[in-house]
């Protein structure tokens, strides 16, 4: 019986100088991951770096964790090297506008563990964003060769760079006028759009880990011509409906042919007066010819404040949500549009 408890004493004694408590260990862990909150990469490299370990603890096993979760309990990628130090690019595109952590397990040769502590929480940015032109309410041109701004997150080797398509389409019927595959994130239209129409754009990009994304305008954009209007003519207003997410007003424009008095009013479907648009606020009641209601060249607002409805009558009081009129009168033409006000 005693010899059993000796051999089971020196078992234990030998398994425990193999396996030395975490806190035992001589060394110590850095991890360097992305700059920024947000992430402008979205395949972001990391560096690993020890120091102090005992040539008896290596060789390392390091273990990079980046999660969806404070507690790591949602891991987006673990990867694991040997040696004592690793660069290591993350193979997947990280998911767009979330929360992320990192942090670094290491395992020496004896078994023993450390953990750095968690950095985070990091926010990813959104794989594609469109600068220009895109105003939140359209945006105005003075080209008719314009050129089309976007960005997209960084991506490291072994993931390769992004690949794009551009679609510029025409907002009336939706037909695309001009189409481009590149890998360029600027694009200049090579042949003329039309002055006074409408277009909307779109970049659908992909990357070769089947990740893949399409973001169109937030509204339409408009190039400017400087000769007068062939005619006098009130444009659906927009955003139709409104308000929403993005503006709390709605535009109207009109072209005018012809110098004339000009009157707009907002109207109930029974065609009461609701609201007076102009003459006021420093505009009318006679106009020269010309376009208005865009905002100037180069504002990426798509509206003159001055031609806007808010959803307020005269007297300054919330309308209830409807459907309203927009009634335009000047240079002998009356036309009328329909606009939803979905309320405040």
């Amino acid at each position: 019986m005693r010899a059993v408890l000796r051999a089971c004493a020196l078992a234990m004694a030998v398994l425990l100088a193999a396996q030395p408590a975490g806190a035992q260990t001589s060394g110590s862990v850095v991890v360097t991951g992305p700059a920024g909150n947000p992430i402008h990469d979205g395949t972001p490299a990391f560096t690993v770096t020890t120091s102090g370990f005992l040539p008896t603890e290596l060789p390392l096993q390091i273990d990079l964790q980046v999660a969806t979760a404070a507690d790591f309990s949602a891991l987006f990628a673990d990867t694991t090297v040997v040696g004592t130090s690793a660069s290591i690019v993350i193979p997947r595109l990280l998911p767009q506008k979330i929360s992320i952590w990192w942090r670094a397990r290491i395992r020496t040769a004896q078994g023993v563990n450390l953990v750095t502590d968690a950095v985070g929480p990091r926010q990813t940015q959104a794989w594609l964003t469109l600068i220009s032109p895109n105003g939140l309410n359209g945006s105005t041109v003075d080209t008719t060769f314009p050129s089309f701004l976007w960005t997209a997150v960084a991506t490291h080797a072994p993931v390769k760079p992004w690949n794009f398509e551009i679609v510029i389409s025409r907002r009336a019927d939706g037909f695309p006028v001009q189409t481009s595959f590149q890998p360029e994130t600027v694009y200049k239209a090579p042949a003329p759009l039309e002055t006074n129409t409408s277009y909307l754009w779109s970049v659908t990009a992909w990357l070769s880990t089947g990740d893949s994304i399409r973001v169109q305008s937030f509204s339409t954009f408009v190039i400017l011509s400087a000769n007068s209007p062939f005619a006098t003519v009130l444009y659906q207003n927009f955003p139709d409906p409104f308000p929403n997410a993005r503006v709390s007003t709605t535009c109207i424009w009109f072209d005018l042919k012809n110098q004339s008095n000009v009157r707009i009013d907002i109207l109930d479907l029974r065609g009461n007066h609701v609201a007076q648009v102009t003459p006021g606020r420093g505009l009318g009641p006679t106009y020269p010819p010309g376009r208005y209601g865009r905002a100037a060249v180069g504002s990426d607002s798509g509206c003159d404040d001055r031609l806007t409805w808010d959803g307020r009558d005269d007297t300054g009081r919330t309308v209830p949500p409807g459907v309203y009129l927009v009634r335009f009168v000047g240079d002998g033409v009356t036309s009328t549009k329909k606009l939803l006000f979905k309320g405040k």
